[in-house]
C-alpha cells in the first residue's frame, strides 16, 4: 500500500509473508517479538498519532535481517526491504539498533568493516529520526516473547557494553510515550491464544 510521505509500506498480508518465509530460512523465536512489537505498535498507533499501517509494518519488519543473520542484521534488514521499495520500514531496520545517533557509542557493540561504518555515520547524519523510529525502539526493549518492561527489557538487552546513556535514552522514550497513552502498556497487548500468528509456527 501507499502511504502519503512515507511511500510504500506492506500490508499485514505481505507482512506475515516476509515472517513465515523467515521461519522457514531460519527457524527462530525472534519472530514472537516481532510480532508482538508489530501488533503492540498498531494497536498504540491512535492514540499516538501515528498510522497503525506504518507502525505494524515498522516494527515487525525492524529486525527481519535476523533471518539471514544475527550479526549486523540491520544492515540485512535494511537490504531485504529496500529492494522491494519499502525504504521507510527499511530505515527503521538501522534505526532500531541506534537509538542514540553518535557512532562511537557502538565501537564495542558491532564489529563493522569501514565500508559499513562510512554507511552508518552517513544514514545516522543526514536521517531525522521520526515518532515511528522512537516506538520502534522503545517497544524492542519492553518486549521479550512477552511483555517484560523497561528494567527488566534493560537488564535482558543492555549489557556492560552499553554506556549508561543508553539507560538513560530508554526512560526518556518511556516518559514521551507513555503520557499519550489510554493506560499503561498491557492494555494494548494482544492475547496470544487469540492470535494464530505467530504461535502457530511454534506447535509441536
Amino acid at each position: 500500500m501507499y502511504k502519503e510521505r512515507f511511500g510504500n509500506i506492506p500490508n499485514k498480508d505481505k507482512i506475515i509473508d516476509y515472517l513465515e518465509k523467515a521461519f522457514k530460512d531460519k527457524s527462530d523465536r525472534w519472530i514472537i517479538k516481532s510480532w508482538l512489537c508489530g501488533k503492540t505498535a498498531e494497536k498504540m498507533a491512535k492514540d499516538l498519532g501515528l498510522d497503525p499501517d506504518i507502525a505494524l509494518a515498522s516494527a515487525s519488519l525492524a529486525q527481519i535481517g535476523k533471518s539471514y543473520t544475527s550479526e549486523n542484521n540491520f544492515l540485512e534488514g535494511f537490504k531485504i526491504l529496500r529492494a522491494d521499495s519499502y525504504f521507510f520500514p527499511a530505515k527503521i531496520a538501522i534505526s532500531q539498533s541506534f537509538p542514540l545517533k553518535n557512532l562511537e557509542l557502538y565501537k564495542d557493540i558491532y564489529d563493522l568493516d569501514p565500508k559499513e561504518e562510512e554507511f552508518l555515520r552517513n544514514f545516522l547524519y543526514s536521517y531525522d529520526y521520526t515518532d515511528y523510529d522512537y516506538l520502534v525502539q522503545y517497544l524492542y526493549m519492553v518486549f521479550d516473547e512477552n511483555f517484560v518492561g523497561l528494567e527488566k527489557g534493560m537488564e535482558l538487552f543492555l549489557d556492560r557494553s552499553y554506556p549508561a546513556l543508553f539507560r538513560e535514552r530508554f526512560y526518556e522514550l518511556e516518559e514521551y510515550f507513555l503520557p499519550k497513552l489510554d493506560g499503561d502498556i498491557e492494555a494494548y497487548l494482544i492475547r496470544a491464544k487469540k492470535s494464530k500468528f505467530p504461535y502457530k509456527l511454534f506447535r509441536d
